[in-house]
């Protein structure tokens, strides 16, 4: 697959995850372009799981583009914090929705089907809580985003892989950014 088609895309991607951290409704759109480049790419690659994911992120990006562009007055455009039944829930989810996949694929053994599945799944759940502006969000990319840099970088897809280490602090600065809306909204309230 071509370096510059990878280039491009995580281009895109980068412009994704800076005008969401900033919360422009325009992230979607580089991020549902950038999902379609990555889907060829990942699939080229051998990463199934990491291909199928893109085309979630794009049905993300036109559900993300519809739920930010709701008026300013609905609090689903507002940034908000998640208990820990949520957190159960996600995390249940996630170690059901792999376990379920890895038989399927049978490779409950194989160390990349395990990071492509887990860090595949977690990313639909945690792109599910951005495009519902849920703080902890952030806190979940950290950790997907270290994850998918190290496979990808056991793909040989360099620029992707350290593409995930600049989303890793990326996210933590979206935690920040979104923890300071979220007390700007308390105050403002």
């Amino acid at each position: 697959m071509s370096t510059a088609l990878e280039g491009i895309a995580v281009v895109l991607g980068l412009a994704y995850l800076i005008l969401a951290i900033w919360e422009k409704r325009s992230c979607w759109i580089a991020g549902g372009l950038a999902s379609a480049i990555f889907m060829v790419i990942f699939w080229d690659a051998g990463l199934p799981m990491q291909g199928l994911l893109q085309v979630f992120y794009l049905f993300m990006a036109a559900l993300g583009w519809w739920r930010w562009g709701k008026d300013s007055s609905d609090t689903a455009r507002t940034v908000s914090r998640v208990g820990w039944r949520y957190h159960a829930t996600i995390v249940a989810s996630l170690v059901l929705l792999s376990g379920i996949t890895l038989l399927a694929r049978n490779t409950l053994t194989d160390l990349q089907a395990i990071v492509d599945t887990g860090s595949s799944w977690a990313g639909v759940l945690a792109t599910w809580m951005v495009a519902q502006k849920k703080l902890e969000s952030w806190i979940y990319w950290v950790v997907i985003d270290l994850l998918t840099a190290g496979l990808y970088l056991n793909a040989g897809l360099l620029a992707s892989s350290g593409l995930y280490l600049v989303y890793t602090v990326l996210a933590v600065i979206g935690w920040k950014q979104w923890r300071q809306s979220l007390r700007l909204q308390a105050t403002s309230s």
